[in-house]
């Protein structure tokens, strides 16, 4: 093992060795100006709180037609469980119709977004 680490060592090996020089020294810090470019930054990651509120804004229906599924399919498990026949089907009827509209939504939000981004 000692002839390993001294063969290293006499090598030059990269392991802990501050003799090596820096390949980013003689780099500026800044990128050049050059007239009539801008330099690209990237766009600041947005959170889970302010993209949902941004796609909500552009698109209010589907996360209404979300709560109006879930809460029909809430009311319908319940009446079903209290033996309300009736009502439960009824409510899983309902509960069909809001998931298609909140798919229609959905498809609807991205054909508009489609087109903005056309123009």
């Amino acid at each position: 093992m000692a002839d390993r680490d001294s063969k290293d060592a006499a090598a030059g090996d990269a392991y802990g060795d501050s003799s090596l020089p820096n390949p980013y020294a003689g780099l500026p810090q800044q990128p050049p100006h050059i007239e009539g470019f801008q330099v690209w930054r990237a766009p600041a990651q947005e959170g889970f709180g302010e993209k949902f509120k941004r796609k909500t804004m552009e698109n209010p229906f589907v996360p209404i037609g979300c709560g109006l599924t879930a809460a029909a399919l809430i009311y319908g498990i319940s009446t079903f469980s209290s033996g309300n026949r009736r009502r439960s089907q009824t409510m899983m009827r309902a509960r069909v119709l809001f998931q298609g509209l909140t798919l229609a939504a959905i498809l609807v939000g991205v054909a508009v977004n489609g087109m903005k981004s056309k123009k």
